[in-house]
């Protein structure tokens, strides 16, 4: 039988914890321990009291003494496998996972747990397989098919994605992880206008999200309508100037606007995260390079007939021709671009890299 006093308290604690007053949960929680010494429930949810309240070592403290009682409860050993990542301590989180799976390797909530942190750790096909066997045990499961869906962009398995947001968005159509990772399948799939389907519906309810006009701006973009997704890269750079995707995108917009502004946004966007703003512009090349090669080689042409100083040109067009497997003729232009813009060389050779890379990959 509970002590009446200690149960008070409990319940005290439990109200205090859910109100986000986690400090004084704890104190609450340690007048009912002391009360009940061997209150084992007190003193796990003591130890979930300090986890959201950061004190690490104590809710770790808490949660072993829990096992040292109960060593087979498998959701004491997820909590502390999460208190030990957010301490830093991987190593000991990994080892909690994996007894949680030795006890009970068909439990959904541990297998997606390690999904979890197989994501974390980018391994994207391992977290693929363990939301896969989640969604095995538990076919509802609430948050395993989003998460795959995610992992499966990273592999650009874009049809799988989309395949999960389906899913995911039948349940509930307005899931904003699930219209995104949709959105984003669609546009590297060349849906754009599918991807602007899903936008549209995420606008409606949060019109000045960046993320959301972002992805907006580049379908528009895909799409050839470039003073709209110039509309929408303004407000991005605006909101977001840390969003080295942005400034690419944006330059990209105004490249085709003929805005003399389009070689400095490439720059800012190289100078906040050169990976990044290759890995968007060299996508943004090679999805209209993939659909109209001819055209795009044409629309260099007339853009350097146009401005002869046009060195943004001389690189999308060799690195069109490097997709085309025409390196010699990739290399004219872009020593024509050296020659042009010396100081811009380093961004040229990331492009060039991240072309060469991705044509080998092709070839496998």
């Amino acid at each position: 039988m509970i002590d009446a006093a200690a149960k008070q308290a409990f319940d005290s604690a439990m109200t205090l914890a859910r109100a986000g007053n986690h400090t004084e949960a704890v104190a609450a929680f340690t007048e009912a321990m002391n009360r009940e010494p061997r209150w084992t429930l007190a003193r796990l949810n003591r130890g979930s009291a300090h986890f959201l309240a950061k004190n690490y070592p104590a809710a770790i403290a808490d949660y072993d003494a829990v096992l040292a009682i109960e060593p087979k409860l498998v959701d004491v050993y997820i909590n502390r496998s999460a208190v030990k990542r957010a301490a830093g301590d991987n190593a000991g989180a990994d080892a909690d996972i994996a007894k949680a799976l030795e006890l009970e390797p068909n439990n959904a909530n541990v297998v997606n747990t390690r999904g979890a942190d197989r994501m974390r750790a980018n391994d994207m096909a391992g977290a693929v397989a363990d939301f896969t066997r989640v969604l095995e045990l538990s076919p509802n499961h609430p948050t395993a098919r989003l998460t795959r869906s995610a992992a499966r962009l990273h592999l650009a398995d874009f049809a799988g994605a989309i395949e999960d947001c389906d899913e995911v968005l039948k349940a509930d159509p307005k899931s904003r992880d699930g219209l995104i990772n949709r959105a984003t399948a669609r546009i590297m799939t060349q849906k754009f206008s599918e991807a602007l389907a899903d936008i549209e519906t995420l606008l409606a309810t949060d019109p000045g999200s960046y993320e959301v006009l972002y992805l907006r701006g580049v379908a528009r973009i895909s799409l050839e309508l470039y003073a709209p997704a110039l509309a929408d890269l303004n407000e991005v750079v605006k909101k977001a100037p840390h969003l080295a995707a942005g400034w690419a995108a944006r330059g990209h917009a105004k490249y085709h606007l003929s805005d003399p502004g389009a070689p400095a946004d490439y720059r800012e966007a190289f100078k906040i995260d050169g990976i990044s703003a290759t890995r968007v512009i060299l996508r943004l090349i090679r999805d209209q390079s993939r659909y109209r090669p001819n055209e795009v080689l044409a629309e260099c042409q007339k853009f350097r007939a146009k401005d002869r100083n046009d060195a943004i040109s001389l690189a999308r067009r060799g690195i069109t021709r490097l997709f085309q497997n025409r390196p010699a003729d990739a290399n004219l232009d872009f020593a024509a671009f050296r020659k042009l813009v010396p100081a811009d060389g380093a961004i040229l050779d990331m492009l060039i890299a991240a072309a060469n890379k991705a044509v080998e990959s092709q070839k496998k």
